[in-house]
């Protein structure tokens, strides 16, 4: 079984990225609370390297791991719709890193629950089935958690620069999450005055 490799460089480019497209959106900014966030390259990661673990992000130390290598079960993610390559798994983390810094953006008024079927955490969402996933779910990896669901709707959200791609604007279920990552950012942007 071959490895899939990551490099510094190639994470580094993805990190700095990420941040200006986070800046852009107004969610980060000079002393915000994702600016702490930071992004480690681990050479040595044998968890990640064993369950084929492409990245994530530690609430105790605001740190997003990438490791520099991990078994082709990340290729069969792939397969999944999961995120495959270091600018998403960046933006996918940062969304776990949003959610963590700012939990009351997702909390206020019942938003969260609203568009994504459970809380922020482990509770899975309501309804996740693997068949006809894409009508409500922007992955398959999306349909294991509410949080994963918001991580990954964040990434795309992100990557699109906030504007719905036609793919996703004609699913009544996916229209309403990423109104509802839009509101979150915007709750976000707000903090900054």
């Amino acid at each position: 079984m071959s490895k899939v490799y990551t490099s510094f460089n190639e994470v580094s480019r993805a990190y700095n990225k990420v941040r200006m497209e986070l800046w852009h959106l107004g969610v980060l900014w000079d002393g915000s609370k994702l600016d702490g966030v930071e992004c480690i390259y681990d050479q040595i990661a044998p968890i990640a390297a064993l369950s084929g673990t492409m990245g994530w992000y530690d609430p105790d130390s605001k740190v997003i791991t990438f490791p520099s290598v991990y078994l082709p079960i990340a290729a069969l993610w792939r397969d999944l719709g999961v995120k495959a390559n270091a600018l998403d798994v960046i933006r996918h983390e940062f969304g776990h890193a949003l959610a963590d810094q700012y939990p009351g953006a997702l909390k206020k008024g019942g938003l969260f629950r609203a568009a994504f079927g459970g809380t922020y955490g482990e509770n899975p969402a309501e309804e996740c089935v693997a068949d006809g996933w894409g009508d409500r779910y922007v992955s398959e990896y999306a349909t294991s958690m509410a949080q994963e669901d918001f991580a990954e709707t964040f990434m795309l959200f992100v990557k699109y620069k906030g504007k719905i791609p036609a793919k996703y604007a004609k699913k009544p279920a996916i229209r309403k999450k990423w109104k509802a990552v839009s509101e979150i950012v915007r709750r976000v942007a707000a903090a900054k005055r």
